[in-house]
């Protein structure tokens, strides 16, 4: 039974407990009926049917919350709610002239029915032939400053991530890209890659990763600082341990604009949105694993991003809901609805089944070294190694991810 099977015969068995006790109480009977035996009649009429309906709620709620089945049918609600509020979708744009890509109308799929979020047609073949695999769902999540109608205003972007749903080796990983990272960018010229969303959009950015780090992603995600910010408030803040540096240096700086939040300390705090934005940009001091410069600042983002799935994991509905509402209804992404459903869905279940969220910077400590390139500080990286950490990251089961991947900076997030 598929879920809208499921639904209808939801709607039509309460229809025919309905139809059954209208039935049950012919015309001839109600005439005969004295007035005070009509009344409780018509009480117990509307007791069983009340009784009916309570029982096929509790069913269909037991239904949606214990069963893969019920809870993809709760993410495609839940998504098909949050599409609601966001604006009108748009068709893509080629990468020379795009700034942000942004969602494109579709026809109506099942639930677990995937189909290309990306126009192929406007991207080139290295990006078409870069390794990808079913079942294994690649996103890129960018955190810009700001995002403007035009997008030229939103700059550079502060947070490269790409997180994986691998429906095949059930695991879930989160990879940030150092910003500082040279490399070529087809059609410009080599460059930092924090610098290629602002010159050509996300479609460039899917182009460059392609080309440098060998693989095809499935989508985008951008969200602004202020959306981030929020996210975290609706959760009721998130808990990330920081060292005695890291709290005086963020107590006496402006990364954390309000100053009313600059009250950290050392070990475990319980951070809102505004201080835990803060500590994700600090990069001049070293972090708890001792991390500095743009490693530290990766590390963070990605500490961050594990204390929010961690929060998720333990958040109620309504927390969940609220974050949701926040993040559709600020977010661009080019992410097709039954999609996003069925990401969701998978998300939750791996989830469920207690799947870690595990965590690998690119490039890994050995695999890089710092130059100057017309009087700039760039990362110089060894694409052989890193190609390899990344597909063995995204493609196959992590053990033996940590087995073959060069460096000791991969951390699991609980």
């Amino acid at each position: 039974m598929n879920d809208d099977e499921f639904l209808r015969d939801i709607s039509s068995s309460l229809a025919e407990q309905v139809q059954e006790e209208l039935e049950n109480n012919p015309e001839d009977d109600r005439k005969s009926m004295a007035g005070k035996k009509r009344k409780k009649k018509k009480k117990y009429i509307v007791l069983k049917l009340f009784l009916g309906l309570l029982v096929t709620l509790l069913l269909g709620g037991v239904f949606l919350t214990f069963t893969p089945v019920g809870r993809r049918i709760i993410s495609r609600l839940a998504v098909e709610y949050m599409y609601g509020k966001m604006e009108t979708p748009k068709k893509q744009v080629k990468p020379a002239s795009s700034s942000a890509v942004v969602v494109e109308e579709e026809e109506e799929l099942k639930v677990g029915e995937i189909t290309d979020n990306i126009d192929m047609s406007v991207m080139s073949d290295t990006f078409k032939n870069a390794l990808h695999e079913e079942g294994v769902y690649n996103i890129l999540l960018l955190g810009v400053e700001a995002i403007g109608s035009g997008s030229t205003a939103a700059g550079r972007t502060d947070s490269i991530m790409i997180a994986t749903v691998n429906t095949k080796q059930k695991t879930l990983g989160l990879t940030s890209l150092m910003r500082d990272t040279y490399l070529n960018i087809p059609g410009y010229y080599s460059g930092r890659i924090n610098g290629v969303y602002n010159q050509g959009g996300v479609a460039l950015l899917y182009e460059v990763i392609a080309h440098n780090y060998g693989i095809r992603l499935d989508g985008s995600a951008i969200v602004s600082f202020d959306t981030f910010q929020q996210v975290i408030d609706d959760l009721g803040g998130v808990d990330i341990e920081i060292t005695a540096d890291e709290a005086k240096y963020l107590n006496r700086t402006n990364y954390i604009s309000n100053k009313a939040n600059r009250n950290l300390k050392a070990g475990v705090n319980h951070m809102n949105g505004n201080q835990a934005l803060g500590y994700a940009r600090v990069r001049y001091v070293a972090t708890l694993d001792g991390a500095i410069d743009d490693m530290g600042r990766t590390s963070r983002h990605r500490r961050v991003m594990s204390a929010i799935f961690a929060k998720m994991k333990k958040s109620s509905p309504a927390q969940l809901i609220k974050m949701m509402n926040t993040v559709f209804s600020k977010v661009q992404t080019d992410i097709k609805k039954d999609n996003a459903g069925s990401y969701l869905a998978e998300l939750v279940e791996l989830s469920i089944a207690g799947v870690p969220l595990d965590n690998l910077r690119l490039p890994e400590d050995g695999a890089y070294r710092g130059i100057k390139v017309n009087g700039a500080s760039v990362i110089d990286v060894d694409w052989v190694a890193t190609k390899q950490a990344l597909i063995n990251f995204v493609f196959t089961p992590h053990e033996k991810a940590e087995e073959t991947a060069k460096g000791e900076n991969k951390t699991t997030g609980n």
